[in-house]
Formats: structure tokens, C-alpha cells, sequence
């Protein structure tokens, strides 16, 4: 008869702190590059918020666009971790990091990595181009490019002209050096 009331005190206590926790917990900001913003809801876990497509208070998507696209990188990196790294403080929480990465180029044998950061619920991206150099890593190019249509997949430096191809091979931005 002990042995039943022990059992039914733990499951009263259980539930009882699962109650408390669902009514009463969960986070509903979060934090990014010293400022807070509001979530669409209070989350349990960060993977309950990264895996809402919807995460974020509509009224905040303005003010996290302008952060992301006005937040001033470096004009040049020591290393390549260096320079992911700035890449990882850039991103949005729960948001893609990505690119197509390195990217040799057959005019003059040197390298360019391409990075970009997903725009929470905005259907853009800031991609972000460096040059090698040695060890060194130098920007060329930092821009906000639309997602949702003309995707850049391969970027080559021609003439002293970057220039940016769909998947298609078609032309999607150039930029003279």
C-alpha cells in the first residue's frame, strides 16, 4: 500500500511540474548582437524555436533586417577561421549560414569564398565574398541579394569585374574592382 501512494505522490509531482513549467516558463526573446528581440511565442527549447518557421514577432522583422545588413565587417581577416567566425557572430540565431563556399579562380589561380547569412522570414540574403591572400582573407564584395528568385551559385573575377551566375549560368550582379 506504500509502495501505491509513493507511486502516486511521484506521478502528482511530475505532472505538477510539467503544468507549472508549460504555463508558467519558456523563453520569448532572443538575443543577437547586444539587443533583444521578441518571439512569436514563448519557447521550451531552442530547437522548439529553430524549428518554427514562423519564430519571430512580425514587428521585429524590420529592426533584425537592418541589424544583419548594417552590421560592419572587417575590410580584411588574418585567417579563414577568422573569418567564419565573424560569419557565425553575423547570423541570426536559428537562421542559415551558408554560401557556395571556395571558389578557384582559372585567370590568375587565386581563391574566392563565398558566405552568406540567411534574413530571418525576409527571403534575402547578405553574402559576403573574400579573396585569398596568402593567409590573409580580403573583402570584396558585402551585399544583400534576394532569395527567392536568381539564387548565386558560382562567382568568378574576370577583367577586374566580379560577376555572379545563377544555377543556369545566367548573369545575376556584377561588380567592378
Amino acid at each position: 500500500m506504500k509502495r501505491n501512494v509513493w507511486a502516486i505522490l511521484a506521478v502528482a509531482v511530475v505532472a505538477a511540474f510539467y503544468l507549472v513549467r508549460h504555463l508558467e516558463g519558456g523563453s520569448g526573446t532572443m538575443d543577437y548582437r547586444g539587443q533583444t528581440f521578441k518571439t512569436a511565442k514563448k519557447y521550451w527549447s531552442y530547437e522548439d524555436y529553430k524549428d518554427d518557421p514562423n519564430n519571430l514577432d512580425t514587428n521585429e522583422l524590420v529592426r533584425i533586417e537592418r541589424l544583419m545588413t548594417e552590421a560592419s565587417l572587417p575590410s580584411s581577416f588574418k585567417s579563414r577561421k577568422e573569418f567564419i567566425h565573424a560569419m557565425f557572430k553575423l547570423k541570426f540565431p536559428g537562421y542559415g549560414l551558408g554560401g557556395i563556399g571556395e571558389q578557384a579562380q582559372t585567370d590568375d589561380g587565386s581563391k574566392l569564398t563565398v558566405e552568406s547569412v540567411e534574413i530571418p522570414q525576409r527571403d534575402k540574403e547578405r553574402y559576403v565574398v573574400v579573396r585569398e591572400s596568402g593567409e590573409r582573407l580580403i573583402l570584396l564584395d558585402d551585399f544583400v541579394h534576394d532569395a527567392a528568385t536568381n539564387g548565386i551559385r558560382h562567382v568568378k573575377l574576370q577583367g577586374g569585374k566580379l560577376r555572379y551566375f545563377d544555377a543556369e549560368g545566367s548573369l545575376v550582379r556584377e561588380k567592378q574592382l
